[in-house]
């Protein structure tokens, strides 16, 4: 299972990277915190901000999300928050943003009731979530093995209204076992940026005794780490993960990511998979602990996904998840394909990925919901199979299926969706914004008038669509069935093997 992508998914500056000088200095020094314990009881962390700010933009504030992609009491944890400048103590007023019922990100604002002098310092400790993690998004703040894993979001209170900041991350692991170490979406260790706070929550942290995977010969910067003992072997997948991110960088033509970050949690406690979460250069995925077994694999297609992210990216426009059809749909579809592609998933991985997304569909209450009724209900209906979030992921990849398999008639079989697609990101990574508009006429051009009509009809009405029988290559033809969830029947199509065609030719699709 896999997740919505909020933000770093379009593609622009490197990480870490805007525009201009800087005029603001920010040091955060993170400290996890076991308090003679065997886990980590919290993180201290000391933020001190020096520099020239914009006093007449709006009165000094920070904030933390209450809620972030679904995931929930984030603020709720923060304890002994304390803001001081150079003439003392900070008086704060504590206001929370409007409750959005579809689980996207919203927030709790410490504000000054007075102008700051810097230096300010802001002091507080963000304590962990605390139960039996459930499937979502990899955002939340878990402790475990010895150590913490966590996107940024639940870890740091980040000062508002500063658009470009230095920011030094400093750990002190001093109340950690020796040896342990401390790996993010910016690298290993200490680490310096430059952009707004804000990217520093659109990163991932994993800190501890962690297990570290690094190819032996590579140019691409790939680097895995896990915490905890998964139930696989973590340095073989972890290899199998790197092989499928070259293929990736290959298939995408992408030259120039300097580094990537996988990160493995794995979490006493829980029965199977969490999923996975994609954020700039990184990605993080949540898996249950337990003692290596070498017949077992990791969740390798949620791993691909995750990493398939960081090319297909997402589009302008839309609104935060109003283009998941694109984000995660456009994905879920290059991400079976490609592992067939790649012979790094057998072609029965294919077939039954193929039908776990015709299942989805074809049995979900929300298959004729509109893309902007679907952007609204979000997280709200729950996660997964049955879910309005799980609609995009499954309605786009059978419609980006079933647009191939046309262009391939139309072409005569010369062109596929993939000629579409590659100018459109290379159009992308030359700073070229690419909108739904874009990949609208891009297709028209490719099919005429009426792919215009069937994708308003499809994505953004969400009238019910039928792929073609081959719409999943030679290997493949569609039969009829009926789908049951819940209790309720729905009529649909599931896709079957032509055993008299070989694997080999399937994977020339």
């Amino acid at each position: 299972m896999t997740f919505i992508l909020l933000g770093a998914v379009v593609a622009g500056p490197a990480l870490g990277q805007t525009p201009g000088s800087p005029t603001v200095d920010i040091t955060m020094t993170v400290r996890p915190i076991r308090s003679g314990g065997s886990e980590v009881a919290a993180i201290a962390v000391r933020t001190e901000i020096r520099g020239s700010l914009d006093r007449a933009a709006s009165a000094f504030s920070v904030r933390a999300p209450i809620t972030y992609a679904g995931v929930r009491h984030i603020a709720d944890r923060v304890d002994s928050l304390v803001v001081r400048d150079a003439t003392g103590v900070l008086s704060l007023r504590v206001e929370d943003d409007a409750t959005n019922p579809a689980g996207f990100p919203y927030y709790r604002h410490w504000r000054a009731d007075r102008l700051v002098v810097p230096p300010v310092v802001m002091t507080y400790r963000m304590r962990p979530f605390v139960g039996v993690p459930v499937a979502g998004p990899q955002f939340d703040f878990y402790v475990h093995g010895g150590g913490i894993s966590s996107g940024g979001m639940a870890l740091f209170v980040v000062p508002e209204n500063i658009a470009n900041a230095t920011s030094h991350v400093r750990w002190d692991l001093t109340d950690l076992s020796a040896g342990s170490i401390a790996g993010s979406t910016y690298g290993e260790g200490d680490f310096d940026t430059t952009g707004p706070p804000e990217q520093l929550i659109q990163a991932y942290y994993m800190v501890g005794p962690l297990g570290r995977y690094t190819p032996p010969s590579s140019s691409s910067g790939f680097r895995a780490y896990w915490l905890g003992q998964p139930r696989f072997d973590a340095p073989r997948e972890m290899a199998w993960a790197f092989q499928a991110y070259e293929y990736q960088q290959r298939f995408y033509q992408d030259t120039a990511t300097a580094s990537y970050r996988v990160f493995v949690r794995a979490i006493p406690g829980v029965a199977g998979s969490l999923g996975g979460t994609a954020l700039g250069r990184s990605f993080m995925v949540g898996t249950p602990a337990g003692e290596p077994d070498s017949t077992k694999t990791a969740a390798r297609g949620t791993i691909a996904h995750e990493m398939g992210h960081m090319w297909v990216g997402g589009l302008n426009g839309g609104g935060v998840g109003g283009t998941t059809w694109f984000n995660e749909g456009l994905n879920v579809y290059y991400t079976r394909l490609l592992l067939l592609r790649s012979g790094l998933s057998p072609v029965a991985d294919y077939e039954r990925d193929v039908n776990s997304s015709a299942r989805g569909y074809f049995s979900s209450p929300y298959r004729t919901a509109s893309a902007d009724s679907i952007a609204r209900l979000g997280f709200s209906t729950g996660i997964g199979a049955g879910s309005a979030q799980n609609l995009p992921y499954v309605r786009g990849s059978l419609y980006f299926s079933d647009v191939d398999a046309k262009i391939r008639v139309a072409s005569g079989g010369r062109r596929k969706l993939d000629d579409v697609m590659l100018p459109l990101f290379a159009r992308r990574r030359n700073g070229e914004q690419i909108d739904r508009q874009s990949l609208v006429d891009a297709l028209v051009k490719e099919l005429g008038p009426t792919a215009r009509d069937e994708f308003e009809a499809v994505i953004i009405r969400g009238e019910l669509l039928e792929p073609a029988s081959g719409a999943f290559g030679p290997c493949f033809e569609r039969r009829s069935t009926t789908y049951t969830l819940n209790g309720r029947e729905s009529n649909g199509f599931e896709w079957v093997r032509v055993t008299s065609v070989p694997d080999e030719q399937c994977r020339q699709w």
